[in-house]
């Protein structure tokens, strides 16, 4: 990816600062120059910690300013990474507070990627399948004051208000309806972007079997797979499938690797880095405490290096004796 900024954006619970931070580190890794900041910070370059501007004119032209400000001073030879400040803010203030259609959120975020252009900025979205899993999870981090806090916000005003929504389940609407609208209007401006979902379809399995020279099964068999595998991932480049992986896990003691795809039209552009340790941090997320979980693979021929990049040993014979396989079906 040849660009100055990245930015990664989704719901609450989604994952923003941790996927930001380790692109930051896999960008340190390979010398890059990276400035990583989180959302909220004081002293950020391209947004406020307080949004309490009274009215969304004064807010408009104040955010506009700061993108305008940072465009012109950044380092040329830094990589940015921030979260949340593309679409998350811009959507909780014009939808949350000030109740904005969909066209006049569109309208402002169209003028921040337009400030934007001299970056080729990147925009990460990570697509939550269920957004009441992901804010209880962080309920479970954040405790019950933050709740409280956030339903108060996005029920008591603008959309919440308009829509006589109210509670937890009135925020999970709320929620709900700002990712179908954050993700219309991903699609509608003229950025580069991905999106992180989970919801892979066959076609595009084949299509990304295809893309690497690998033989495919038949749909039937690739919806069966897809279906009763514990989890996958898949990476969009503008709603077109470039890499996915595949796993079976027991969230207890094993997770086997299935299948890890990156199109070859998208290898070395850091795709692949960056889904497995997406899934990695997944893995992560659902151990306990004093945990350990063994992470298990077959790599393809001539691989080998890439996972030995991200902390995989070979496994010799003589240490755990052979790997094998058994194939059962039409010789």
């Amino acid at each position: 990816m040849k660009t100055n900024l990245i930015i990664v954006e989704g719901l609450p619970g989604s994952g923003k600062s941790t996927t930001a931070a380790m692109i930051a580190d896999e960008l340190n890794k390979k010398g890059k120059k990276v400035i990583c900041v989180d959302e909220g910070v004081g002293e950020h370059p391209a947004d406020y910690a307080d949004y309490n501007f009274p009215d969304f004119e004064t807010e408009r032209i104040k955010i506009l300013e700061k993108w305008r400000s940072f465009t012109e001073k950044y380092d040329k030879d830094a990589v940015y990474v921030f979260n949340c400040i593309f679409l998350q803010n811009p959507m909780c203030e014009t939808m949350m507070r000030f109740s904005m259609d969909e066209t006049a959120s569109q309208n402002y975020i169209s003028e921040i990627a337009e400030i934007i252009k001299p970056l080729k900025p990147v925009i990460i979205y990570i697509d939550q399948p269920d957004v009441k899993k992901a804010i209880d999870r962080v309920i479970d981090e954040r405790g019950n004051d933050w709740l409280n806090a956030v339903t108060h916000y996005h029920t008591t005003q603008g959309f919440g208000k308009e829509k006589n929504l109210s509670g937890y389940e009135g925020y999970i609407q709320c929620l709900e309806e700002r990712k179908i609208r954050e993700l219309k209007i991903l699609r509608a401006l003229d950025i580069d972007y991905y999106t992180v979902s989970q919801d892979m379809q066959a076609t595009e399995f084949s299509e990304l079997f295809a893309s690497v020279g690998w033989s495919c099964p038949t749909q039937e068999q690739m919806n069966f797979a897809i279906r009763n595998g514990t989890k996958s991932f898949i990476v969009r480049h503008k709603d077109r499938a470039v890499a996915t992986i595949n796993w079976l896990g027991d969230y207890g003691m094993h997770w086997f690797m299935k299948e890890f795809i990156v199109s070859r039209e998208f290898q070395g552009q850091m795709i692949g880095t960056f889904l497995y340790r997406f899934s990695e941090n997944f893995i992560k997320s659902t151990l306990k405490e004093n945990w350990k979980v063994c992470i298990d693979l077959r790599a393809s021929k001539g691989q080998e290096g890439f996972y030995r990049s991200l902390g995989f040993q070979i496994v010799s014979e003589k240490e755990m004796g052979s790997g094998m396989e058994k194939m059962l079906g039409e010789e």
